[in-house]
């Protein structure tokens, strides 16, 4: 029976990272010590886009652990009462209860057919739904994150992390852009780079023209024109160093 919750422990995680939880470790429940393990998890994700939405959230962690002190009882996931996943009605009600001394606390847990948990991760990956461009902010945070630890501790995640990434569906918006300006900026810059003047890295497979990528000076985003007096023709270092520096 032992083996059989080590493996509800193992899929639940599984699905919980998949929607962005980020396991930090595996703990003796605090003043529960007649219950098994619990997991415990940070979601970057979630808490920043509770900041966005302006919404108050103390409760920073979550944790994936039995319910009660019972033998072979339920596993759910809880967290703080103060989260938003309580109130806000972008997230499926708490269908659980985790006894804790005389305390009821809230949890999501799968009993039958009421799959409540699985409902609330299907609900998380919705609410966050990144665009690309915040997805890969975050993951830029993620990595300074990252830098501020130790070695060893970063090596300690790596020994039990997995080693073929995860996927998520990201939405993305584009712009239908105009070929021709495209065109006419590298016409313009004669395969040298418009900022650093230098010549472009290196050809294109397809019809050896000079690689450059073409800037917008006002992003689109920020109802900048799709024009040629609005582009600018660059090399991949400067483009980078555009968006990033």
């Amino acid at each position: 029976m032992e083996k059989d919750r080590d493996v509800i422990y193992s899929d639940l995680r599984k699905r919980m990272e998949k929607v962005g939880f980020v396991f930090e470790r595996e703990q003796k429940p605090h003043f529960q010590g007649k219950r098994d393990k619990e997991l415990k998890f940070i979601h970057p994700m979630l808490d920043k886009k509770f900041t966005q939405d302006k919404e108050t959230n103390r409760a920073k962690k979550f944790y994936l652990k039995p319910l009660s002190d019972n033998e072979n009882c339920e596993i759910g996931i809880t967290t703080g009462s103060t989260s938003p996943l309580f109130k806000l009605n972008s997230f499926p009600a708490p269908n659980a209860i985790d006894t804790y001394n005389n305390d009821k606390v809230n949890a999501w847990t799968n009993r039958g057919n009421d799959l409540s948990l699985d409902h609330l991760l299907n609900a998380i990956e919705h609410y966050l739904a990144f665009s690309l461009d915040e997805w890969n902010e975050n993951f830029n945070d993620e990595v300074i994150r990252s830098l501020s630890i130790t070695s060893d501790e970063r090596r300690k995640r790596l020994e039990s992390a997995e080693k073929l990434p995860k996927h998520m569906m990201i939405k993305k918006l584009v712009y239908k852009r105009n070929p021709d300006v495209v065109a006419e900026a590298l016409i313009r810059a004669k395969g040298y780079c418009e900022k650093c003047n230098q010549p472009a890295p290196f050809t294109r497979k397809k019809d050896n023209s000079p690689y450059l990528e073409i800037h917008h000076i006002i992003p689109l985003s920020l109802a900048g024109e799709d024009s040629l007096e609005n582009v600018i023709a660059l090399c991949p270092n400067c483009h980078r160093e555009k968006h990033f520096g």
